[in-house]
């Protein structure tokens, strides 16, 4: 089945209509579409625990505030999603940790050996050495795009790109065709 996904009405309405409804067909799809829970989001513990989390899922209420189309049912995947941009903001803040760590050089070695036990130190500078290194890097780069692949695809789902509202046109009803329209039975 081609197409695309169709707009809850209440976004289509918003957006002012822009393929020109009738009354009966808007009606038509306010009975069609599914209502799960109130319109009431309650914010979920998990996402209350997390500072980031929680000022995201802040964000989102404020965007949702005054559309219709968002329900309690829809909880689950606003806290996952909150839940995941936190993750990735972590990840990014790991990432810049990691490039303002230095190398350590010789007089570092000798000096942090002088301070604690000489295997303690190596496996210390071997432990920092292989955070710094390029496949330390990597890895936390390919955490990082999994996160942003992750967002983007839930903010599809969430409305929350202008992409995502582009891309989500309600689909027309097929037109009710008369066979004796067409040999002159019109409006008889």
């Amino acid at each position: 089945m081609g197409g695309r996904n169709a707009k809850p009405i209440t976004l289509h309405l918003a957006e002012k209509n822009p393929s020109h409804l009738t009354k009966a067909e808007i009606e038509q799809r306010k009975k069609a579409e599914i209502k799960l829970g109130d319109q009431k989001l309650k914010c979920p513990q998990f996402v209350k625990t997390d500072v980031n989390a929680y000022a995201k899922w802040k964000e989102i209420v404020k965007i949702y505030k005054d559309i219709d189309f968002v329900s309690s049912g829809d909880t689950g995947l606003l806290g996952r999603y909150c839940m995941t941009f936190s993750e990735y903001q972590k990840l990014l803040e790991q990432r810049k940790r990691i490039d303002n760590i230095d190398m350590m050089g010789p007089d570092e070695r000798e000096e942090l050996e002088h301070y604690i036990d000489e295997d303690l130190a190596e496996d210390l500078i071997n432990k920092v050495n292989y955070i710094i290194s390029v496949d330390g890097v990597l890895k936390i780069d390919t955490a990082i795009n999994k996160k942003m692949d992750q967002l983007v695809k839930m903010e599809d789902r969430l409305f929350l790109n202008p992409l995502a509202k582009v891309k989500n046109v309600p689909k027309k009803e097929p037109e009710k065709i008369d066979p004796l329209a067409n040999k002159g039975f019109g409006n008889v």
